[in-house]
């Protein structure tokens, strides 16, 4: 694997870890109205959650590499169109107000943070499409568990800068007012990369 091999794949897991929705609404919520320590164990958890879909993509899409590949490149164009799907509909979506949520789903912040990844089925479709396009036929176990390390870490890192930010600083409402900018940078960075692939895919074809 090399750098900027997995330079791509970290880079979309951050755009992707930075679009706004129910996770960050929870993080945020927690972070204020309990405590920083509330915050981070939920970004923790959230991020074991989203681990645990990387195994399963990575797992299921080996699988499929090896026994079909024909198959394995419909993913990697089903994959990539939905990037630019979701890439041009967070550029071109408006501006919705993060609602926060107002009953606790576990009095456990790690149990909450983890099963708010578990439980939303658009994050298995997303790593689906991500995933598609970064497992390799002839990579290791080691690589393919980088893969699920950089996934988890970079969702769970994520989650603790907005702890950080909105404990330390009392920026509770600075993601609500800014999620139309993160949004339109997440999905222009989705573009892009949605871009750079197919034209990887048409290389290596």
């Amino acid at each position: 694997m090399t750098f900027i091999f997995w330079l791509q794949f970290a880079t979309v897991c951050v755009a992707g870890a930075m679009s706004p929705g129910p996770s960050l609404a929870l993080i945020i919520r927690n972070s204020i109205t309990i405590n920083r320590f509330a915050g981070f164990m939920t970004a923790v958890g959230h991020g074991l959650g989203m681990g645990v879909y990387a195994v399963f993509a990575v797992t299921g899409l080996s699988i499929i590499l090896t026994a079909n590949e024909l198959l394995f490149q419909l993913i990697q164009i089903i994959g990539i169109l939905f990037l630019l799907y979701l890439g041009f509909q967070f550029i071109f979506k408006k501006n919705e107000e993060i609602d926060k949520i107002k009953e606790q789903k576990s009095i456990n912040s790690f149990l909450q943070g983890f099963s708010i990844a578990i439980f939303n089925p658009k994050i298995l479709i997303w790593f689906s499409a991500v995933f598609s396009q970064f497992v390799k036929i002839d990579a290791s176990f080691f690589s393919h568990s980088i893969l699920v390390v950089t996934a988890s870490v970079i969702d769970g890192m994520w989650y603790i800068i907005v702890t950080l930010l909105v404990t330390s600083y009392g920026m509770n409402d600075f993601f609500q007012k800014r999620q139309g900018i993160i949004q339109k940078i997440s999905g222009f960075i989705l573009v892009l990369i949605g871009i750079l692939l197919i034209i990887d895919f048409f290389q290596d074809s």
